[in-house]
C-alpha cells in the first residue's frame, strides 16, 4: 500500500490528469516511485489503455481496440 500523504501530493502535481484514470493507476503501482512513473507516462491525447505487459498506459491507435480483443 502507498502511503496516502503521497498519494495526496501527487493527486496535487497531476489534478489535471481524470480522476479515474488517477485512480486506477495507483490501484496498479507497486510502490511510490513506481506510481510516479506511471503518472509521467500517461499518453496526452486519447483513446487510451492500460498494457499488463507494458505496466503503463498506452495510446490506442485503433480507437475500437477490436485488435487487441480478438487477439486473446
Amino acid at each position: 500500500m502507498i502511503d496516502k500523504s503521497i498519494v495526496e501530493s501527487l493527486k496535487l502535481r497531476y489534478k489535471d490528469l481524470h480522476p479515474l484514470i488517477f485512480k486506477r493507476s495507483v490501484e496498479h503501482a507497486t510502490s511510490a516511485g513506481n506510481l510516479f512513473d506511471i503518472l509521467e507516462c500517461v499518453p496526452k491525447k486519447f483513446p487510451i489503455f492500460w498494457c499488463n505487459d507494458n505496466k503503463s498506459w498506452m495510446q490506442a491507435k485503433d480507437i475500437t481496440l477490436r485488435k487487441g480483443f480478438m487477439e486473446k
